[in-house]
């Protein structure tokens, strides 16, 4: 295979597991028994960079799990995987930091990749905005499958869920046993 021809593959392959990392984003929210798993990662008052890291490790087994079929399907190379993976980190992270930007450079970058303040809408207490935006890096697939809620004037300074407010959520021993003892 040329240079040109493993580039194209590479290129391509990232952006088909961005697309099936979309779906799968949006399968844990619709699926109750996926939620139960996701919601973990919901349940955080605080959004911050560690929110990023706040995933049950069965979720993530489940998403890789979900993504394998994809892999041999596509003839996606694990190179591929293995940049989407870095890329996918690095963004997840910069998505989940608390850090302000100034609002020109995010809405430039928010027409290309999920910003900051686009996921902030995803983790608000409001059940249709934490219904959107379920893009990890490519801003595209949300805008192409009509889950894409635009910045404004909204207030997202109130994150996690309803009925989820107790110190219990928040604690790692309780976080692990969660899904296995809570049906709201």
């Amino acid at each position: 295979m040329s240079s040109l021809g493993f580039k194209f593959k590479l290129i391509l392959g990232v952006i088909f597991l961005d697309c099936i990392n979309y779906w799968w984003h949006r399968l844990v929210h619709k699926v109750s028994f996926l939620w139960r798993f996701h919601s973990i990662h919901h349940t955080d008052k605080l959004l911050n960079v560690s929110s990023a890291l706040r995933f049950h490790f069965l979720e993530v087994l489940m998403g890789h799990l979900f993504k394998f079929p994809f892999l041999f399907l596509l003839g996606i190379p694990v190179e591929a995987l293995l940049l989407y993976d870095v890329i996918f980190n690095t963004n997840v992270y910069f998505h989940h930091s608390n850090i302000r930007i100034y609002k020109s450079l995010d809405i430039f970058l928010s027409k290309i990749i999920v910003t900051p303040y686009i996921h902030r809408i995803h983790h608000s207490l409001k059940w249709k905005e934490t219904n959107s935006n379920f893009s990890s890096f490519l801003i595209i697939w949300d805008k192409i499958f009509g889950t894409f809620f635009p910045q404004g004037e909204i207030s997202t300074s109130k994150y996690g869920i309803p009925g989820y407010t107790e110190d219990k959520y928040q604690h790692f021993s309780y976080m692990i046993k969660q899904p296995f003892i809570e049906n709201k």
